[in-house]
């Protein structure tokens, strides 16, 4: 019977065969891989410079003990998978333009297979999980496996691979022929090279295996194990102090052992806290320092800071709050790099390996791509502004904002407009709206704005022609030199009797109320002249 996506349970669809695309010729190199002997990698012979199989499985059992003994290290691996995982992993199409939904094409059969695929992994793990084990496992070891079981040519389920137990057989050359899995109880398996996604982390001499964080922090770790074992046999005994007991001369052995014995049942341990310390026949005691517990939590903390940065986890994110600490940042800062520098490069290792193995070889899927969705951790309030900005100053249309919430597009909502205080603006009508603005603010002024243009013509400005100039304000001019008589506004007080009115006196000389008499207006002109005949023709620095 012919393979359908209806006998998978889905609908039946006439295009549902995927197109599988074949796996790249291995073209022939001449370079030799890393740690890799002439004879290539074999399941009894898996070689990392002078390593055995049994040396590396044994240094990858000391490194998930060690994970399982610092809580450091387990924080820092947990925070990293939880993170690149925690929004799920979802299909978007190549053109996506971050607008929303409009315009999106109908997910292909192939895709909602895929999708599948994922909704129900396996009998015991979902996707997330499985995703999460294998970041975690990258974080340990270095290296992470992926079975994918397939029912004709597509994938059916997926399991994760236990990475110690693992062994990848390869030629000198690096080129993988295929997988063999040997567990401590004597059980094998055998893959082909299609069966097994094998994912691994940067590798500083490249090779088939990756190094990985915890690998690369066992020095810290192991220092941190020692020194936290230390600090609990402190405590297990109660804190004694450091003393030295100066038996009196000639007691005999088995009575200091006694006395030994005594002083480990009365006064170590937290029961005994308090007891005081007896002594007999001449026996002195005396204190040699007191024990430094502060100088141990100290090496804790400074052990501690180590192993986070070994992993690319900032202390926040491990849930380390120190406030005033000068140079670490703000919660969103270390989040910030947190995601740049530790989590996105490890997702897109995980997600190049599911995209070629599952959505384009797998299920011949084109145009559409895995990725991880984001999980926005900001405060709502700062999430909501910076929306509401980017919608007033043109940046987004109102469907991008309304994608953003989950709502539907509207009527005109894919038009950017610019809100200011006052007015709203289309950005398409903001050449005509520019345009008014000036024409508003000349208004009433001697520059009128011309008649506007095209779009691309700028406003351009029409000056009216200038008055002519007085001759009492040219250059050189005294005011008052083209009339004898004084003028009548200005503001001085008569000098005659000003309760006498001007039509009742016939004396050409005698001051009007307001006016200066003849003498005064002809001195002051004479004294204009004067000083404007003592001005330099250039002033400094015009």
């Amino acid at each position: 019977m012919p393979l359908t996506w209806s006998n998978l349970g889905g609908t039946a669809v006439e295009e549902a065969k995927p197109k599988v695309i074949a796996a790249p010729a291995n073209t022939p190199r001449a370079g030799f891989e890393y740690g890799i002997p002439p004879s290539g990698l074999t399941e009894y012979s898996q070689a990392v410079g002078d390593a055995t199989q049994t040396d590396r499985r044994a240094m990858q059992t000391q490194l998930y003990e060690s994970m399982l003994a610092c809580p450091w290290a387990a924080a820092a691996i947990h925070a990293v998978s939880r993170t690149i995982t925690g929004g799920g992993l979802v299909f978007d199409w190549d053109g996506d333009d971050q607008q929303g939904d409009e315009g999106a094409p109908e997910k292909p059969a192939e895709v909602l297979a895929c999708e599948r695929l994922f909704r129900y992994t396996n009998q015991r793990e979902d996707i997330r999980q499985l995703l999460r084990s294998t970041i975690e496992d990258l974080e340990v070891f270095g290296d992470a496996y992926i079975e994918v079981c397939w029912l004709g040519n597509m994938p059916a389920a997926m399991y994760t691979l236990d990475a110690p137990s693992m062994s990848p057989l390869a030629d000198q050359h690096g080129n993988i022929t295929g997988y063999v899995q040997l567990t401590d109880l004597g059980q094998r398996a055998e893959f082909e090279p299609r069966d097994v996604i094998h994912i691994s982390l940067d590798s500083p001499r490249s090779g088939i295996f990756g190094v990985s964080p915890t690998q690369m922090a066992l020095l810290p770790i192991t220092a941190w194990l020692f020194a936290s074992a230390t600090l609990k046999e402190i405590y297990r005994k109660g804190a004694p102090p450091n003393i030295h007991v100066d038996q009196p001369a000639g007691m005999p052995q088995p009575e200091v052992n006694r006395w030994l014995a005594q002083y480990n049942t009365r006064n170590i341990g937290p029961r005994n806290i308090g007891n005081p310390i007896v002594t007999k026949g001449g026996a002195t005691i005396h204190e040699l320092q007191a024990q430094k517990v502060q100088e141990i939590l100290h090496t804790l903390d400074q052990k501690r800071d180590e192993i986070l940065a070994s992993y690319g986890v900032p202390p926040a994110e491990a849930g380390v709050i120190e406030s005033g600490n000068i140079g670490s940042g703000t919660g969103e800062a270390q989040r910030k790099t947190f995601l740049i520098n530790t989590c996105q490069p490890i997702a897109a290792l995980v997600l190049e390996k599911l995209n070629f193995h599952l959505v384009a070889r797998g299920f011949g899927i084109t145009g559409w791509h895995l990725k991880f969705e984001e999980v926005d951790m900001r405060d709502s309030k700062t999430v909501e502004d910076i929306r509401d900005q980017r919608l007033r100053n043109g940046a987004w249309t109102l469907d991008r904002y309304r994608a953003e919430i989950g709502e539907p597009p509207v009527d005109g909502g894919n038009t950017a407009v610019l809100v200011d205080r006052q007015n709203l603006v289309k950005w398409r009508d903001m050449d005509a709206f520019s345009k008014s603005m000036i024409a508003k603010n000349l208004r009433g002024t001697t520059l009128e704005p011309a008649e506007p243009g095209g779009e691309e013509t700028p406003v351009s400005l029409v000056k009216s022609a200038p008055q002519p100039v007085p001759a009492a304000l040219q250059p050189g001019a005294v005011p008052g030199d083209d009339q004898e008589e004084p003028p009548a506004d200005l503001n001085m007080e008569p000098t005659g009797d000003a309760a006498t009115p001007p039509s009742e006196t016939t004396d050409p000389n005698r001051p009007v109320r307001g006016r200066p008499d003849r003498e005064t207006w002809r001195a002051y002109r004479s004294r204009m002249r004067e000083a404007l005949n003592e001005l330099p023709d250039e002033q400094p620095g015009a």
